[in-house]
């Protein structure tokens, strides 16, 4: 049933060494036919949360729509979303308890590159800002996404964290010219709008598996002041992970986790936890109980979900099968997987919401004849400290 509840219910406790995580019932975002996928989050400093989510298929297009739903209920109920343009699924938190949402395409500018993009400000307005985000200090050209669609080589992608020295700080990923697997950088501002390339976090040369190369991207900032970033390398095969101690301006040579493999997104709780999101196949949280990120512990979120949902909205957790056309796996009877595209965001100091994805079908565009259905959903997560390890 899809009916709202007036409060969470938790449903799954698990016991890690030293930690103890419960799940809620998944809460619905939003259901349609249409595109409804790689969703991310926004919270503003008030508690107003907003879901972004992809209303178009996984292609180049010439301005990125994102469909914004918007919760004032801690994300138990959300609003019928407004269609954005030009805008991203990354964003800065901006000191008048706005948020600016970075734009994810970026264009050719004068010294660099930029992009409209749309402020979400205290209340709900949303603000479309003309051309307002730059991107300079490339000492490289780039090679363009999309020629024809007059696109730059880089994308905003990821999370940004607050600068010790003032300001925010971010990544990009993209192809420098001349480069066959993508390259990630890091960049800061002092006021969220003017970006500056700081520094390489990973280049095409990096020497983990992965035929892609280092691209999507999450970062978060250490109980002990450094940055860890955790990045993709292609479907299938496993995280990268490096980290800073000085503001990003150098990092560690990338190592492997076990952890795979799109789009990652990381938040440290004030108890020094840090949680991992992402997967493909499947979904999970990882979990670091001693904060420096290498010792994560998975939970399943697919099963999570599986057991809370009726069989109609099943998730199967093996990805890979998702290799035929919409109307091959209606011949075969088969359907309901994830684009395993996540965020996880911070609801107070014990508490993470996550948003995922389940698609009816494939990647493409669900048949007339087919009644099934593409869907957001949420989970809110509580985690615990176990003094005495594993209980």
């Amino acid at each position: 049933m899809d009916n709202p509840s007036t409060a969470w219910t938790d449903r799954t406790t698990l016991d890690l060494t030293g930690l103890r995580v419960t799940l809620s019932d998944p809460v619905l975002v939003r259901r349609t036919r249409r595109f409804c996928w790689f969703p991310s989050l926004i919270r503003l400093d008030g508690g107003d949360l907003y879901a972004c989510i992809s209303p178009v298929g996984d292609v180049h297009v010439p301005s990125s729509p994102v469909h914004l739903a918007r919760s004032g209920d801690g994300g138990l109920t959300w609003d019928e979303p407004r269609l954005l343009m030009d805008a991203g699924l990354s964003h800065v938190s901006l000191p008048d308890g706005s948020a600016l949402m970075l734009p994810y395409y970026l264009r050719p500018r004068a010294g660099g590159m930029g992009a409209s993009a749309n402020r979400i400000l205290p209340g709900g307005e949303v603000q479309f800002l003309t051309g307002a985000v730059t991107v300079t200090g490339w000492d490289r050209p780039s090679r363009s996404y999309a020629e024809e669609l007059g696109l730059s080589g880089f994308v905003f992608n990821g999370q940004s964290v607050a600068s010790t020295e003032g300001g925010w700080m971010t990544t990009l990923y993209g192809y420098f010219e001349g480069d066959s697997r993508y390259s990630l950088v890091w960049a800061e501002s002092s006021d969220g709008f003017k970006w500056t390339i700081r520094s390489l976090i990973a280049g095409s040369d990096c020497p983990l598996e992965g035929p892609e190369g280092p691209c999507e991207s999450a970062i978060c900032r250490l109980a002990d002041g450094r940055i860890l970033c955790v990045f993709r390398n292609g479907s299938f095969v496993p995280y990268g992970q490096v980290w800073s101690a000085d503001e990003g301006r150098t990092w560690s040579a990338p190592v492997a986790l076990a952890a795979q493999s799109v789009e990652p997104s990381l938040q440290a709780l004030p108890s020094g936890v840090v949680a991992l999101s992402g997967g493909r196949p499947g979904i999970f949280i990882w979990f670091s109980a001693e904060g420096q990120g290498t010792d994560w512990q998975p939970v399943d979120v697919v099963a999570h979900h599986n057991a809370c949902r009726p069989a109609a909205d099943a998730i199967d957790p093996d990805s890979r099968r998702i290799d035929c056309s919409s109307e091959e796996m209606l011949r075969q009877g088969r359907g309901g997987y994830s684009s395993c595209y996540t965020e996880l965001i911070r609801l107070d100091d014990r508490h993470l919401l996550l948003i995922y994805d389940r698609l009816g079908l494939s990647w493409q565009a669900i048949p007339d004849r087919s009644e099934a259905t593409n869907s957001v959903w949420v989970v809110r997560i509580r985690v615990d400290k176990n003094s005495g390890g594993l209980t």
